[in-house]
């Protein structure tokens, strides 16, 4: 998803030929209006700003590292993508399609041609940092939605033997970057505010850090666990950090690429609630390119295993549509979006 939520202008347009008219493809009703056997995001030329799956602007600035002042030629050149900073002295690295990136990133990115590594070492802890665009108040929760990739920064080692926490740490002000340590820092005046345990794996998952602070954060940072073993050195790909308010009603996010390839992970596509929501009044729809409808679930544990008719669906990209209802109004919702079929 693009860090910026694009405005959709409705503009009814009629296209004669001969004494037909046909009209303007509605670019978020999931249904082909313009007869060209395309519907909404995948009609690229009549739909150029798709509505995707971003629903709110990320309190994270540049939150997929695609606005950038330089393109980056080798390692160590974060500073190339706008508004993110070396966090310590340990340097992370921005990759990129259109630039230098290393064959041991898993493509496709998640979204657009940038992401960020960090090295996590027991001597040597790369984290990233940014001023927020706005501030992470006490007592409220918040949910940050990221995909991730992971590879060992050196030797060959089972992944499986690798669990690891990725956290996100916050501080009470924004304070210039980077701070002048090459570990962990939490000596510096900066807290643990959230964490995931994350299973090592190549390929890019979406997963999420749910979490309430304590006091008024300005600015955070990501990166490994203070704890870490010196047993190896890790390597972890970020992309597209989402970070907002978690609405008191619900709180959900929606992958945008998963992969069913009977591994132990991300083989189930479905959106993801945490709280909030009634599960009687619920649907979820993934459709093809063309609109056919290939999964249909009104229940949310239930999710699409990528398969249709009985058989494996081809890469590509799915739309889907999720009506669901918070259990305290009686209002119902209804969003569209897509997601990637990668195998």
């Amino acid at each position: 998803m693009k860090p910026i939520i694009h405005s959709l202008i409705q503009i009814l347009l009629f296209v004669s030929v001969g004494s037909s008219s046909f009209a303007q493809e509605i670019c978020n009703n999931n249904i082909d209006d313009d007869g060209d056997r395309l519907i909404d995001l995948y009609d690229v030329e009549d739909c150029p700003c798709s509505i995707g799956d971003t629903f709110k602007i990320s309190l994270i600035p540049n939150p997929s590292f695609e606005n950038v002042n330089c393109i980056p030629n080798g390692p160590a050149q974060l500073n190339c993508a706008e508004g993110w900073s070396q966090a310590t002295l340990a340097t992370s690295d921005l990759f990129s399609t259109d630039g230098f990136i290393p064959n041991f990133v898993s493509l496709p990115l998640p979204d657009g041609n940038n992401c960020v590594a960090t090295r996590i070492d027991a001597d040597w802890m790369e984290y990233i940092g940014t001023c927020l665009n706005g501030p992470l108040l006490a007592g409220q929760s918040y949910l940050l939605r990221f995909n991730v990739a992971s590879d060992i920064y050196n030797g060959e080692i089972d992944f499986s033997d690798f669990p690891v926490d990725l956290v996100l740490f916050g501080k009470t002000s924004c304070d210039p970057f980077p701070i002048q340590t090459t570990s962990c820092p939490e000596s510096l005046g900066w807290k643990e505010i959230g964490k995931i345990n994350y299973s090592m794996k190549h390929s890019w998952i979406s997963t999420y850090i749910f979490f309430t602070p304590k006091e008024d954060i300005y600015s955070v940072m990501l990166g490994g666990p203070c704890d870490f073993p010196a047993v190896t050195a890790l390597y972890i790909f970020w992309d597209n950090l989402q970070l907002n308010r978690a609405d008191d009603e619900i709180i959900y996010y929606v992958p945008n690429t998963f992969t069913p390839n009977g591994d132990e992970d991300n083989n189930i596509f479905n959106p993801v609630f945490v709280c909030g929501y009634d599960p009687f009044e619920y649907r979820f729809e993934v459709y093809d390119r063309w609109g056919e409808t290939v999964f249909t679930s009104l229940d949310s544990k239930a999710g699409w295993d990528g398969t249709y008719n009985g058989l494996p669906a081809k890469e590509g990209v799915f739309g889907w549509k999720l009506e669901y209802k918070a259990d305290n109004t009686t209002e119902k919702k209804v969003l569209t979006g897509h997601a990637n079929l990668l195998r």
